[in-house]
């Protein structure tokens, strides 16, 4: 039935009362956010709905706790309800996220036999526990309630951001909220919000999703202990790279535009990453609000830069692995961390070396090095990754992981079935050249080890030639839309390229859904 269809649920009905409220109505601010309070949790709880009851009661747990901080006249009680509150909601995410990885590890690490727990992971628990305990530290600073009960309601469900973020601050949503005009955004800020929300589709759909099959067949092969030749598996680990990108950057935006839709300003989450000069620059770039969660409520905690030499490393490459655990309960994503922590120290140390390094030996390093860890992110074990990174560095041969030579590897090829009309047409044109050294030339050029390198090269170029969306679509100084041609024609292109091949994509889930 339409009617109770997610279509008719998350798009006409949001849209139909924004547009309503856009052109002059009068509806209070609050009954706005009671109405995108419920499309929220109606959003949140269509795959599973048992897991609305924890995200509900999580949000009454927290809000009751910063009632009794605000309402407490003695600090030290105050603080007590601070690190019960921060306390419980860590052991609630430990619970769930990481009670069966913490299991198998003491299991191994004595020889016990245990069975680990399994848990269906709650979609969002880490984004919707970060910002509650974001919103009880400035509860606790500030000596006051920032928000009435509605008001943080919406600001820990508020779909756009809730499954994969940005991680908001309070002070950086709650005030728009208490805003008379909330509710009523204006048509400036809707077009703003579909443009956005438009290209991050694209990117998703488009880019994203038709990347992911060649990083997939490669990780899969070396997980099976196929050989996989050097070129394979670069090949595999670039469009990984790009894969997540895309993926990131398509979530990222489709939330921005969300949430102007909605009247409201998220936090820019990502911000052209793989366009940094150094490995400090890439986590000012990525990610922005979880790198700022970190630095704010755990690397600075910890003593930050003023403990000493010793202590600011240690605590960098601490902060970097305990975020590495967070995206999953693996030792791949630990050492994912480590290394990221590693690589942000030694460029710490370097920054006071006399020696500068030309800017795109800079930024090619760093791309290479963010590159490379993604091989531990993307590997479900360190087995497959030690066998990843072996086939990177050309163990199981360079071109073929069999060994064949490069010409009678080449004629081994044949195009790709939804190519070979393509390829039966031209070949009816007479337009191909004779053999070259036995090769078909038509063979290779639809081949998919060259399809996919050119989906690889293209996906590169437009990361590293076209500026994030953000950047041209708003004002720099107050963010304000600023419409221009392209953005009109860019959206219209999308729109039509995904009507025109509408079922025929290979759909895959947001990568940070499962974080």
């Amino acid at each position: 039935m339409l009617f109770f269809s997610p279509l008719f649920l998350f798009v006409f009905l949001p849209i139909a009362w924004i547009v309503f409220m856009a052109i002059g109505s009068r509806v209070p601010a609050w009954v706005s956010i009671c109405w995108l309070l419920v499309c929220s949790w109606v959003f949140y709880a269509w795959a599973y709905p048992v897991h609305l009851l924890l995200l509900m009661g999580s949000v009454a747990a927290n809000y009751l706790c910063s009632v009794a901080i605000e309402r407490t006249s003695q600090s030290h009680v105050a603080k007590r309800y601070l690190v019960a509150g921060i306390a419980a909601n860590l052991l609630i995410l430990g619970g769930f996220k990481y009670s069966g990885f913490a299991t198998e590890s003491v299991a191994t690490l004595f020889g016990l036999s245990l069975t680990p727990p399994s848990f269906l992971l709650p979609l969002a628990i880490s984004f919707f526990t970060f910002q509650q305990i974001s919103y009880l530290v400035i509860t606790y600073r500030e000596k006051r309630l920032i928000a009435k009960p509605h008001e943080y309601a919406l600001y820990v469900s508020f779909f756009p951001q809730l499954i994969a973020g940005p991680i908001v601050q309070p002070d950086e949503m709650i005030p728009q909220l208490q805003t008379k005009r909330f509710g009523r955004p204006s048509l400036d800020d809707i077009g703003l919000g579909i443009s956005l929300f438009t290209i991050g589709l694209g990117k998703k759909i488009l880019l994203a999703d038709n990347l992911a099959p060649i990083a997939d067949s490669a990780f899969a092969l070396s997980a099976q202990g196929e050989s996989l030749s050097a070129f394979s598996a670069w090949l595999g680990l670039l469009a990984f790279s790009l894969q997540i990108y895309f993926d990131f950057s398509a979530y990222s935006e489709m939330a921005l535009g969300l949430g102007r839709f909605f009247g409201i300003r998220l936090p820019e989450n990502f911000a052209s990453p793989y366009r940094a000069i150094n490995i400090i620059d890439f986590w000012r770039r990525w990610h922005v609000t979880l790198s700022t969660f970190f630095k704010k409520f755990l690397y600075i905690p910890l003593g930050g830069s003023r403990s000493g030499f010793f202590r600011k490393y240690s605590n960098l490459i601490l902060t970097m692995t305990i975020a590495g655990l967070w995206h999953g309960a693996n030792y791949t994503f630990l050492l994912w961390g480590l290394a990221h922590g590693t690589l942000l120290a030694i460029n710490h140390l370097w920054k006071n070396s006399p020696i500068k390094l030309p800017t795109k030996l800079s930024w090619a390093l760093t791309f290479l090095s963010v590159t490379l860890c993604w091989t531990l992110f993307r590997s479900d074990s360190l087995n497959e990754s030690v066998r990843y990174f072996q086939a990177l560095f050309g163990e199981f041969g360079w071109i073929t992981a069999d060994g064949l030579p490069l010409s009678e590897f080449l004629k081994t090829l044949e195009p790709v079935d939804s190519w070979k009309t393509v390829h039966y047409a031209i070949h009816f044109l007479e337009w191909y050249p004779g053999l070259i050294n036995g090769v078909h030339a038509g063979h290779f050029i639809f081949s998919e080890i060259m399809l996919s390198s050119l989906q690889v090269l293209v996906a590169l170029t437009l990361v590293l030639c076209f500026p994030r969306p953000l950047s041209w679509l708003t004002h720099p100084l107050n963010e304000a839309p600023v419409f221009k041609k392209r953005a009109a024609f860019l959206t219209a292109i999308i729109i039509v390229i995904v009507i025109i091949q509408s079922g025929t994509f290979q759909t895959t889930p947001f990568i940070y859904f499962r974080f």
